[in-house]
């Protein structure tokens, strides 16, 4: 799974989606798996131009849900812990008083109150976390052009070469960051407990 974090003023994040509107004629909702290279170029050049830096949460080890775990729960699992870890990661830089918006339509309502609860509490008093619908929010439609990039850039095949060139002009730039979450996220663990109780007993 690959996650991406980008700290960006909203006003300049809904520049870049109106000037990108212009150009390519573009009226739904911008994302990474419906655009092409050319228009996920633009794109990106767009982002350079702008005061936007971005982090990139990829787990390597979530493959496959553990023994016994319900593979919906375990991307539940690895979800919330690259948002933690990519949010914590950007706070220092972000200020005191941060403002996260997370996409509203990845999960289940419930699901996903407990994991704005989570962040809220990771960025203090002062901030604030709050849920929102991703064709609402341009600056939700870059990040998940970004993150498609990169899952994109690690598929071998022949546009893994393209996508490389498209990112590494801010990747050069020390505009975006990467952190790989290598160990097992929290309930994972007791997942796999639970399928080896379950498998010594049967």
């Amino acid at each position: 799974m690959t996650l991406a974090g980008l700290c960006i003023d909203q006003a300049e994040a809904e520049q870049i989606i109106t000037r990108f509107r212009a150009v390519t004629g573009i009226t739904s909702e911008i994302k990474g798996s419906r655009i092409s290279l050319g228009e996920r170029g633009l794109l990106f050049e767009l982002l350079e131009k702008s005061h936007a830096t971005a982090t990139i949460g990829i787990a390597l080890s979530a493959t496959r849900p553990a023994l016994g775990m319900d593979r919906g729960d375990h991307d539940i699992d690895i979800y919330a812990a690259l948002l933690e870890d990519v949010v914590g990661a950007m706070l220092p830089a972000a200020g005191d008083c941060a403002k996260v918006v997370i996409d509203d339509g990845r999960y289940g309502a419930e699901t996903l109150a407990h994991i704005r609860s989570d962040i809220g509490e990771l960025v203090g008093p002062c901030g604030s976390a709050q849920l929102e619908l991703s064709h609402r929010a341009a600056g939700l439609q870059l990040a998940d052009v970004i993150a498609n990039s990169f899952f994109t850039r690690a598929l071998p095949g022949d546009r893994q070469g393209r996508m490389s060139a498209i990112v590494t002009p801010m990747m050069e730039a020390g505009r975006i960051t990467m952190r790989i979450l290598a160990g097992e996220p929290h309930g994972e663990n007791e997942g796999k407990e639970q399928g080896e109780r379950r498998h010594s007993e049967g």
